[in-house]
């Protein structure tokens, strides 16, 4: 038995609140004749009458007042079903998976996440900190949709946009020489070890860093032992100096100090947000165009970085 669709329940129902084909068929603004046929298909279809007729009136039958509450409810499921699909398709529910490196961690990404949950609350944001060498990958497969890392050079089929601009600064021992003075220049860390992730772990924070110092006139000398907390650990006992963006300031551990770096300063590091090309519309472009905003109201950027880039290989 085919059962009928959503057109045939739509003139039921507007023909039973009525009372009148004469009425539903204009309100429905179709032919009277157009709505008699398809009650009375409705009718035939289900093997039950529905409606009970007279010359004045038209009244639900009991199986037709049964049929009505069902067909309502088919009808706002339905119309609920539309509805939730293109609000998915314009980014405003459904689920938004975003990477971010440490970074972003303290201050850039939980500042777009408030922004994003004032103005997307039903939006469903899952997130999680990862290397920036793994943001391609993550990308690519799928596992996220958007990552915020340091600018690096991407592969084939991922785009990027300019999220921020953060001055590095020194991070120091609190017992180390070089650590009493509020200010200094780079250069002078000529001959220190600098704790700094691999490159492989970490590409654009590890070529901001380099490039910072031999902006510095030096080639910094590199710890290879360099590995998550263990930095930390390694800054306070006075062993090595990393660079880091002031965002990091309340999360440095007891025992290391930042130092603001001296004109000429070296070139803020640059943090994008990045996205595989495919993934135009919905959440992905809600998500830019509020970082945007976000963006220009935190002064982020300088007025001439703000658009978006292509691979960059």
């Amino acid at each position: 038995m085919t059962s009928p669709d959503l057109r045939q329940m739509r003139y039921f129902v507007k023909v039973a609140e009525l009372g009148s084909f004469t009425a539903a068929a204009d309100e429905l603004h179709v032919a009277q004749q157009a709505v008699s046929q398809q009650v009375k298909a409705t009718e035939q279809q289900l093997g039950v009458q529905l409606l009970q007729r007279s010359p004045r009136s038209v009244t639900p039958t009991g199986a037709g007042e049964v049929y009505l509450r069902e067909a309502k409810r088919v009808l706002e499921a339905a119309e609920r079903a539309v509805d939730h699909t293109q609000a998915a398709a314009r980014g405003e529910v459904g689920t938004l998976r975003i990477a971010y490196t440490v970074t972003s961690a303290y201050e850039t990404f939980p500042e777009l996440r408030t922004a994003l949950r004032a103005a997307l609350p039903g939006l469903d944001v899952v997130s999680r900190e990862v290397f920036g060498g793994d943001v391609p990958a993550l990308l690519t497969n799928g596992a996220f949709h958007l990552a915020l890392a340091p600018r690096a050079p991407l592969p084939d089929g991922l785009e990027s946009q300019p999220l921020r601009e953060e001055q590095l600064v020194a991070a120091v021992g609190e017992n180390h020489p070089l650590g009493v003075e509020d200010s200094i220049e780079l250069s002078r860390f000529h001959d220190q070890p600098f704790e700094l992730w691999p490159r492989h772990m970490a590409p654009g924070f590890y070529d901001a860093v380099v490039a910072a110092c031999r902006g510095a006139g030096f080639e910094p000398r590199i710890d290879k032992s360099a590995t998550g907390q263990i930095v930390w650990g390694t800054i306070a006992e006075g062993q090595g100096v990393a660079l880091i963006v002031r965002s990091l300031e309340f999360q440095v551990p007891n025992g290391v100090r930042l130092v603001c770096l001296r004109p000429p300063q070296p070139p803020p590091l640059s943090i994008d947000i990045i996205w595989r090309s495919d993934s135009v519309g919905g959440a992905v472009e809600q998500f830019c165009t509020l970082a945007r905003d976000v963006c220009s109201e935190k002064g982020w950027l300088p007025p001439h970085d703000r658009t978006t880039r292509a691979n960059t290989r």
